[in-house]
């Protein structure tokens, strides 16, 4: 990443001959990796590398102040030229005269990595609670029903007359393909009446059986309860203050935990405290690509808009900044710097 960050550094020097050292880009923004990233005194990131280009462009020198989200996002408009990174959405292009978006994006949610269950702990899950006790409870129906059958057969039987014992038969024979028991073996009538019923019973108990098992088996699948944002109105959802992700919250009435930044989020996520965090793609991937390694992003993206910069409204700055932007973001080196970044450009 730093060979890249270097061409792309030595790209804005190569314009800088005619850049006029008496002129300065102001610019405002916070740390919000990977589009600002401050460090100490430091600053890097796509839309700093990006501001830097732009300046360079203009034949001005780009200076940086430190200003909160909040400050940026609400109250009075801060003393500077540009503002960085934006939402593009219709409270910040009234807020600011917004410039060209030069990136896109959307919401993503992470969600804790699906932990790997050893075979013990699977048999131990399945044998536990109500399923034992239903096998308890079998166990003594069969004993109570040898028994009885022992003690229906055991008595001596008196002979049907023919017909009656041929209808006896017909009935019963009606029953074994369907139950899979032959009452025919026993020699009283009551054992043949026993035999069947439980031979019916044993049907409906086996399919009862296999259903409780297989929701045993399936209950930690089920566990990972977030599979999209239609999963987010029933868990517990951690934001970021003055995001997108708030205010997609807000406008579905959906309860979360507003934290005040991504790392406070994803550290809570870790800790169990909530169950998700909704926040930007590119936030959150590179987030994870430094830390979290037991935290993984969902696929795809949601409520998608675009990323661009705040001038002050009516600036005199726009056409020329817009006209550098777009420059900017045509050359090579922009993709280059994406990548550097993000690891890959959609």
């Amino acid at each position: 990443m730093t060979r890249i960050i270097l061409v792309w550094a030595l790209a804005v020097a190569a314009g800088s001959a005619r850049a006029d050292t008496g002129r300065v880009l102001r610019a405002g923004m916070h740390d919000d990796p990977p589009f600002v990233i401050k460090n100490g005194d430091q600053w890097s990131g796509i839309s700093v590398e990006l501001l830097r280009s732009i300046a360079t462009e203009m034949g001005a020198t780009l200076q940086i102040s430190d200003i909160p989200r909040e400050k940026i996002v609400t109250g009075s408009l801060p003393d500077v030229d540009v503002v960085a990174t934006l939402n593009v959405s219709e409270k910040m292009d009234a807020r600011y005269d917004l410039s060209h978006a030069f990136y896109s994006t959307g919401l993503a949610i992470a969600v804790p990595q699906p932990k790997k269950e050893s075979l013990f702990q699977l048999v131990a899950r399945v044998f536990s609670g109500g399923f034992v006790l239903i096998l308890a409870g079998v166990a003594v129906l069969l004993v109570l029903v040898g028994v009885l059958m022992w003690w229906l057969e055991k008595r001596p039987v008196d002979p049907l007359p023919k017909e009656k014992a041929a209808l006896s038969k017909a009935l019963f024979w009606a029953f074994e393909p369907v139950i899979g028991y032959k009452a025919s073996q026993h020699t009283t009538r009551a054992g043949r009446v026993l035999g069947t019923v439980w031979g019916l019973f044993g049907v409906v108990m086996v399919s009862g059986l296999t259903a409780n098992l297989a929701a045993q088996l399936t209950a930690r699948r089920l566990e990972a309860s977030v599979r999209g944002p239609g999963d987010l109105a029933r868990v517990r959802v951690a934001v970021i203050e003055h995001t997108a992700g708030r205010k997609f919250c807000d406008r579905r009435g959906i309860a979360r935990i507003e934290l005040p930044s991504l790392a406070d989020a994803l550290d809570a996520l870790d800790q169990g405290k909530v169950d998700a965090v909704v926040d930007d793609a590119p936030n959150i991937s590179y987030a994870l690509a430094h830390a979290h390694d037991k935290i993984t992003i969902l696929p795809g993206t949601f409520a998608n808009h675009g990323y661009a910069f705040g001038l002050q409204r009516d600036s005199p700055l726009r056409h020329e900044f817009n006209a550098a932007l777009l420059k900017a973001t045509a050359a090579d080196s922009w993709t280059s710097l994406l990548v550097s970044y993000l690891g890959k450009v959609d």
